[in-house]
C-alpha cells in the first residue's frame, strides 16, 4: 500500500507543478497565476511531508516544508476567491479567515499540540468557502464559472472536510496506511479535474479566468451577435436607458421575469454582448454614472450623499459608498469636492468618466 500511495503522491506533484508552469504561460492574470502557484507548491510540501518520504526527509527540510504546507488553506482560499467572487464582494475576511486557520496549522505542527481546534477551524473555513460559492453564483455571468461551479467547490470543500472532520470527529491517525492514500488519491483526483477544466481548447472559456477579480469592460469590438441574442441585447439596452437600474434590490431573476426570457440566456447576453462577468457590477455601473452626475452638479448641491444613493437604487449609504469607491477610486465626498472645485463646476456633463478596469 505504501507503494500505491507513493505513486499517487508523485503523480499529485507532478500534475501540480506541470499545471503552475503551464498556467504561467496560460493568458490569464498574475493573480491566477500566483494563486494557482501557491496551490501547488502548498499542496506538493503537505503531500511530501506527510507521506511515506515524510520521516526519511532531513530535519531542517522537513521543518520548511511544514511551513509551506501550514499554509495550504490560505492558497486554496486564495485560489478560489480569485475564480469565483467578483467585486463589490469583500475578499478580506475570507484571506484573513484562511490566515489564522494556516496560523493554527503552523502552531499545532511546531508544538504538537491537539489537531482538534486547528481542524474544527479547517472545518469552518471549508464549509463557509462551500456556501460562498454557491451563493455568490446568483450574481456571476461567467457561464463557463456557472457551470463548474457546484461542482468544483463541492470537491474542494468536501474534501476539506472530510481530511479534517475524519481526525477531528473520528479520531482517525493521518499515518494510517488508508487515510495516507485517501489524501493521496483526492488530492491527484482534484488536481487532474482541475487540469481538464482549466485547460479546456475553448477560448470561451478563458474570460472566466483572465480577468479574476475584476469587472471587464465592455468589448471595444464585440462579435456582433445574431438573432435572438442581438435582440435580447437590444431589449436589455432598452431596459437600462428606462431606468430599471433604479429599483432597489434588482436581482437577475427579477430581470429576466420582466424581459420575459430564461435567465441563462440573460446571464449569456450580459456577459458575451455586453461583456459584463457579474450582475451587480452590471447595474451598479449605470448607478454611479448617474451619481457622478448628480454629485458634480452645483444644483444639486444641496443634496445630500444619502438622497443621491436612494435615488439612484441603493438601499443605504454603506454599499453605495463601497460601490461608488470600487468603480472610481473615490469616495462619493471626495468625488463631489473635486469635481465642484475643478473644470466640470461650470458643466456636470463633464464629470469624470468611470474608469474602465483592464484585466
Amino acid at each position: 500500500m505504501d507503494q500505491i500511495d507513493l505513486a499517487l503522491r508523485g503523480g499529485a506533484i507532478a500534475l501540480l507543478l506541470l499545471l503552475a508552469g503551464l498556467m504561467w504561460r496560460a493568458p490569464i492574470d498574475r493573480e491566477g497565476r500566483m494563486s494557482i502557484l501557491a496551490v501547488a507548491v502548498t499542496e506538493s510540501a503537505f503531500l511530501l511531508v506527510h507521506g511515506p518520504t515524510g520521516t526519511e526527509l532531513p530535519a531542517a527540510l522537513a521543518a520548511q516544508l511544514s511551513m509551506l504546507a501550514s499554509a495550504m488553506p490560505l492558497a486554496v482560499t486564495w485560489l478560489l476567491l480569485t475564480i469565483f467572487l467578483d467585486p463589490p464582494l469583500a475578499r478580506w475576511p475570507w484571506l484573513a479567515a484562511a490566515g489564522v486557520v494556516s496560523g493554527a496549522l503552523l502552531v499545532t505542527e511546531w508544538t504538537g499540540a491537539s489537531p482538534v481546534i486547528c481542524g474544527v477551524l479547517s472545518m469552518i473555513l471549508f464549509a463557509g468557502l462551500f456556501g460562498l460559492a454557491l451563493w455568490s453564483a446568483r450574481e456571476d455571468l461567467v457561464e463557463c464559472r456557472c457551470e463548474a461551479r457546484p461542482g468544483f467547490a463541492a470537491a474542494i470543500a468536501g474534501y476539506g472536510l472530510f481530511a479534517t472532520g475524519a481526525q477531528v470527529v473520528g479520531g482517525v491517525d493521518p499515518a494510517t496506511p488508508w487515510f495516507a492514500l485517501v489524501q493521496s488519491g483526492g488530492t491527484l483526483a482534484l488536481a487532474l479535474a482541475f487540469a481538464a477544466w482549466i485547460l479546456r481548447p475553448d477560448a470561451t472559456r478563458w474570460p472566466g479566468i483572465a480577468a479574476a477579480g475584476a469587472e471587464a469592460p465592455r468589448p471595444p469590438h464585440p462579435a456582433a451577435p445574431s438573432g435572438e441574442d442581438a435582440a435580447l441585447i437590444a431589449r436589455i439596452e432598452a431596459a437600462m436607458e428606462a431606468g430599471i437600474w433604479r429599483e432597489e434590490g434588482l436581482t437577475i431573476g427579477a430581470l429576466a421575469a420582466r424581459l420575459a426570457v430564461p435567465e441563462h440566456r440573460l446571464r449569456r447576453a450580459i456577459n458575451r454582448g455586453l461583456g459584463h462577468r457579474n450582475f451587480s457590477s452590471f447595474i451598479n455601473r449605470a448607478r454611479i454614472e448617474a451619481a457622478q452626475a448628480a454629485l458634480a452638479d452645483p444644483a444639486q448641491m444641496g443634496r445630500t450623499v444619502l438622497e443621491i444613493a436612494y435615488e439612484t437604487g441603493f438601499a443605504s449609504l454603506g454599499p453605495f459608498n463601497r460601490a461608488f469607491r470600487a468603480e472610481t477610486g473615490q469616495s462619493p465626498t471626495e468625488f463631489r469636492r473635486a469635481a465642484l472645485d475643478g473644470p466640470a463646476q461650470a458643466d456636470p456633463s463633464k464629470a469624470a468618466p468611470i474608469p474602465a478596469k483592464l484585466h
